[in-house]
């Protein structure tokens, strides 16, 4: 893998330049690369290189020798609003002996946002007086090293954001106000179990409440981001009057009453399983958040979710939360489920979360049980995660064709190998998404045979596609040119590839061989226009 920039942050606004110093010898000439191949060309001067009027997105950072050795390659992203459209990561280790070992795996993984999660010190008044503490579950933490995490995560480029349960209270604050709290129809507090009490977010006292205690705490702390958690219920709630509470109001009224308060952080709402349905994210700077629970536990099932989530309001910055409990069993099986989740998230378009701390993976709603990853399982994730972000562009902004030109009786687009096909995340097949933009053709190709159902719940074993013939109708009277970027060659990088003329329904197409031999690979067929 080639050697990684320190000093080139994960994240950077429209219009920044973009300065590196930290070159490695040698270095002769620097560009920046985006997914759809466009190129940006650094000044390089005494060391120190420089690139302007970078576009937004995606892109990858490339340092070269005189001889055109890649001496280092970073990946980056350019937005028009911090934190939106996240690479994401969480943290709930907050040891100081811990601390370099999670700021060093945050870097490789380039998160852009990391959700800080359970560091309250408590529900009602998150912020601690004392500089030793324990939070609701009664971890110890150290209030300066928890400020001294949020500085290093900054440091980053990353948006430090605050876990933080937007309708949770302790049962001392709840009992005074019982005015603000929610009941069940039998009468009873809503809560979860003995852990919290449930709170009305419509509510404009406690609403107030919330955004003194939770501001104050962003202000001490240093968090720059909200995400604000809920539980997926209550879903039929009662305030302390009896009468009927309408949730789905009451959250937007609770997001708009934090984003006035707090109109810079980067906030994400927690649509758990897509609840409420439809709900259109706060105002920038922000993204669309969803754990994912079952029934919505096949792969193919996230799709829908998605476009339930968002209803008839823009797809933004998507990002599906999601813990694989298959860590019980052969670590490889359950390593490759998680491999397959985020790049099957990408292909969809969206973002997820399933990385961070300290080397971990998510596996369970509380984050502090997650699993750690050992050895070359660091380098396979790392693989893995490089290659969504050199191609994760491709899969945004862009038509997906798959339902209407793959293999259909009258197809415009082939794939053949040794197996089925299938444009959804189907056990045994390979995965194949196909998307069109102007002179630009673009085919994912995803191995999941080695999955028995499909499922982002249970093991998956090695895939069995090496790889796959694929046809594509084009205008013939133009030039056309293809690339794949291959997990496991060239460092995922995209390299040319033979297209041969071949006969098609309604006349000359291309085709070409893609090797997928190492899991996933991304063809880019793109129109060669006259110079």
């Amino acid at each position: 893998m080639a050697e990684q920039l320190s000093d080139l942050r994960s994240a950077y606004l429209v219009g920044d330049a973009i300065v590196v110093t930290n070159l490695p010898p040698h270095t002769s000439s620097v560009r920046v690369l985006t997914a759809f191949g466009a190129t940006f060309e650094a000044t390089v001067d005494n060391g120190t290189a420089t690139v302007v009027d970078v576009s937004e997105g995606t892109h990858a950072f490339e340092a070269s020798s005189a001889t055109g050795e890649l001496l280092a390659e970073e990946f980056f992203g350019v937005r028009h609003a911090m934190g939106e459209d996240p690479i994401m990561g969480f943290v709930t280790s907050f040891g100081e002996e811990l601390q370099s070992s999670v700021l060093t795996w945050l870097r490789k993984l380039r998160c852009s946002v990391v959700q800080i999660y359970d560091w309250m010190d408590s529900y009602s008044t998150p912020l601690a007086t004392a500089d030793s503490y324990e939070d609701p579950l009664g971890r110890p933490i150290e209030r300066p090293v928890l400020a001294q995490l949020i500085a290093g995560i900054k440091e980053l480029g990353a948006v430090a954001q605050a876990y933080a349960p937007m309708i949770a209270a302790d049962a001392e604050l709840a009992n005074a106000h019982p005015e603000w709290r929610l009941f069940r129809n039998d009468g009873e507090p809503q809560s979860l179990g003995d852990l919290l009490q449930i709170m009305d977010p419509g509510n404009a006292e406690w609403q107030r409440h919330w955004i003194d205690n939770y501001g104050h705490a962003a202000d001490e702390l240093g968090f720059d981001g909200f995400h604000l958690d809920t539980y997926g219920y209550p879903r039929a709630a009662l305030n302390s009057s009896g009468e009927p509470v309408l949730m789905a109001e009451g959250y937007v009224d609770f997001v708009g009453a934090v984003r006035k308060a707090r109109p810079h952080e980067v906030l994400s709402f927690n649509q758990v399983n897509g609840v409420p349905r439809g709900f259109m994210t706060p105002a920038s700077p922000s993204f669309r958040y969803i754990e994912v629970w079952a029934p919505n536990d096949r792969w193919r099932h996230l799709e829908g979710l998605l476009q339930r989530s968002a209803g008839d309001n823009e797809h933004h910055g998507d990002t599906l939360a999601i813990y694989p409990p298959v860590w019980e069993g052969e670590r490889g099986v359950a390593l490759r489920t998680g491999l397959l989740g985020q790049a099957i998230v990408t292909v969809l378009g969206a973002n997820s979360l399933i990385w961070g701390d300290d080397y971990g993976v998510l596996c369970h709603p509380y984050y502090v049980e997650h699993e750690t990853l050992r050895g070359d399982e660091i380098d396979q994730v790392l693989q893995w995660h490089r290659f969504g972000l050199r191609c994760r562009d491709l899969f945004k902004g862009v038509t997906d064709t798959s339902w209407y030109e793959l293999d259909d009786e009258n197809a415009s687009l082939t794939v053949s190998w040794n197996g089925p096909t299938s444009p959804e995340p189907t056990g045994g097949s390979l995965f194949v998404r196909v998307f069109r933009s102007d002179g630009l053709v673009v085919v994912s190709l995803l191995d999941v045979s080695g999955s028995s159902d499909g499922s982002w719940s249970s093991g998956t074993g090695p895939g069995t596609c090496a790889r796959a013939e694929i046809s594509v109708l084009v205008e013939e009277r133009d030039e056309w040119r293809a690339e794949v970027a291959v997990l496991g060659r060239d460092e995922g990088r995209f390299t040319s590839l033979q297209l041969v003329a071949s006969s098609m329904r309604e006349g000359q197409g291309r085709t070409c061989t893609v090797p997928v031999d190492g899991g996933w690979s991304v063809l880019r067929i793109s129109r060669q226009r006259p110079s």
